[in-house]
């Protein structure tokens, strides 16, 4: 874990052994240097980087880190990562000039629940097979039939695993997992945690309706409704034993 109380400004990566990085912000004391630069050169058995960095501008640099496969975005960071030229701020896409085809294992912290935004994702990760969103806020519609029709055309979302935080069934939310159900020919399984209030027949029937799970693209896909907590929150990520997890995502 690289904390940016260290006084660094900038932290340089060489290690062949090396498998997982966070990064975690803390409040700087006066005179102290801000952590400005990670550059990541060579780290060929690095699997996860948990950017935890919620205030800074950092700026990390992924220079050759082929094994990389887990990763997690917030909406809300102006930290910025670069895969070469490709940048990513917060959870948007600023560049794509090549495809990361390594990252497996995607967690979005959203401010605001946008399909674009995670369409624009699948399209930089595009081996990409989990899909963690947490999203406390409605946003727009996320309407996509017409704007992402060529994507849903040719069936090119390989998802196998989904999970969201927080569905209580308003229309945004019903867009954007449709779009999952009706276009991800791979998918496995997708979960979805509801409210307590609303875990009974009437609703679940209700929303198995809206979501068109009848009509789902993977005939083999498994759907859950829930109460339990199903991603742990990517702020809690911070033992030790946690980077070191496949998926550090799951509860």
């Amino acid at each position: 874990m690289i904390h940016e109380s260290f006084g660094f400004s900038c932290v340089r990566i060489n290690s062949v052994s090396l498998r997982s990085i966070s990064v975690r912000a803390q409040y700087y004391r006066r005179g102290e240097r801000e952590f400005k630069q990670l550059d990541i050169d060579n780290a060929p058995s690095l699997e996860r980087l948990l950017q935890l960095v919620f205030r800074s501008d950092l700026h990390v640099s992924v220079i050759s880190a082929p094994k990389l496969e887990t990763l997690c975005c917030h909406s809300y960071s102006p930290a910025k990562i670069m895969f070469g030229s490709t940048v990513i701020q917060g959870s948007k896409i600023y560049r794509l000039t090549t495809a990361v085809h390594s990252i497996k294992i995607l967690a979005v912290d959203m401010r605001i629940l946008s399909l674009d935004t995670v369409v624009d994702l699948m399209r930089c990760f595009p081996s990409l097979e989990k899909l963690y969103i947490q999203s406390c806020n409605s946003g727009p519609n996320n309407l996509w039939l017409r704007k992402h029709k060529k994507l849903s055309r040719y069936h090119d979302v390989r998802l196998k695993k989904i999970v969201f935080e927080w569905y209580w069934g308003i229309r945004s939310q019903i867009n954007f997992v449709t779009f999952f159900v009706l276009n991800a020919t791979a998918l496995e399984s997708m979960i979805l945690r509801i409210q307590a209030k609303n875990y009974n027949k009437e609703f679940l029937a209700e929303h198995r309706g809206k979501l068109q799970l009848e009509n789902r693209a993977s005939r083999g896909a498994r759907f859950q409704f829930t109460t339990e907590i199903c991603v742990r929150n990517i702020r809690e990520i911070k033992d030790i034993h946690d980077f070191n997890l496949p998926d550090p995502f799951v509860c």
